[in-house]
């Protein structure tokens, strides 16, 4: 089936997103916590944006008709957006290895703390550089800053909702502190989804994919509203947890479970929308 050929895709930069949303939530879960026991829950999703980031990229090759050839790319840097992706991708990959070596020492707080930094730095980077191999004059729904905000979205709910997982999990109990950024974080994401929707309306309609016919003119407003639905009753759940934490009756996963687990439903079905509602014409 035709959208079957979009799936590779979508998880790979859902998850190339979601590596790096933990990476920054979790720089502002930490903060400047002293608790031994939070830090190393954070070392440890540090470890497993690692892991998520490689799997992104196998999954990359997955869509690319010959893999072995991917390396040739990086000779047209300087002309090609996908060859800068190809860069960034690597580099990101490196910083999170360094990130999780440097997590791994004792008494490496700082050096810790500017790792999570140039990690968080070459993430935002990496999405800029992905959401410009979309920027293309014969796509207008994607020809502004619609693509780069959505994936900024995307990265900041799934970053702060996998965090409130984590920290609902946490049998010593979630440091009041801590709850904040993760709601904080997913908030801004829903922020930036409605910021971006409207900028990819206009022009979409008159773009739907021509080889699925999947989704007709008419679905496509109603399928960003589903996906806007989704993410928001996530975000909900995680703001009633939050609060329910902040005074005390404790921060269950009963609420951030759900809460997570319907943000990437909503992610997958809009990054799945995104793919299928233009024309293949010049990607």
């Amino acid at each position: 089936m035709e959208y079957l050929q979009e799936f590779p895709l979508v998880f790979f930069t859902l998850l190339v997103q979601m590596a790096v949303g933990m990476v920054l939530v979790g720089k502002c879960v930490l903060g400047n916590e002293a608790d031994r026991a939070l830090r190393e829950g954070v070392r440890r999703q540090n470890v497993a944006a690692l892991l998520l980031f490689a799997v992104a990229v196998i999954i990359s090759f997955v869509h690319l008709g010959t893999p072995l050839h991917a390396p040739f790319t990086l000779l047209h840097v300087t002309q090609s957006w996908l060859s800068r992706e190809i860069l960034m991708i690597g580099l990101m990959g490196l910083a999170l290895l360094w990130l999780v070596l440097v997590g791994r020492k004792k008494h490496a707080v700082d050096g810790e703390k500017k790792a999570m930094i140039v990690a968080g730095l070459c993430g935002i980077a990496l999405l800029f550089v992905m959401s410009c191999v979309y920027n293309q004059s014969t796509m207008p729904g994607w020809s502004n800053w619609s693509v780069f905000t959505a994936f900024l979205a995307s990265m900041c709910l799934l970053g702060g909702s996998w965090h409130g997982v984590v920290l609902s999990l946490r049998k010593e109990g979630a440091p009041v502190r801590a709850l904040g950024p993760c709601l904080v974080w997913a908030v801004l994401g829903l922020v930036l989804m409605a910021v971006s929707l409207p900028l990819a309306m206009p022009e979409q309609s008159a773009f739907v994919n021509p080889v699925s016919r999947l989704l007709p003119p008419a679905c496509i407003a109603w399928s960003h509203g589903l996906h806007a639905l989704a993410s928001g009753l996530g975000v909900v759940l995680l703001a009633l947890a939050a609060a329910r934490g902040m005074q005390g009756k404790g921060f269950r996963p009963a609420l951030t479970v759900p809460a997570f687990l319907l943000i990437v439903l909503g992610e997958v079905f809009g990054r799945l929308v995104f793919y299928l509602s233009y024309s293949r014409l010049g990607m």
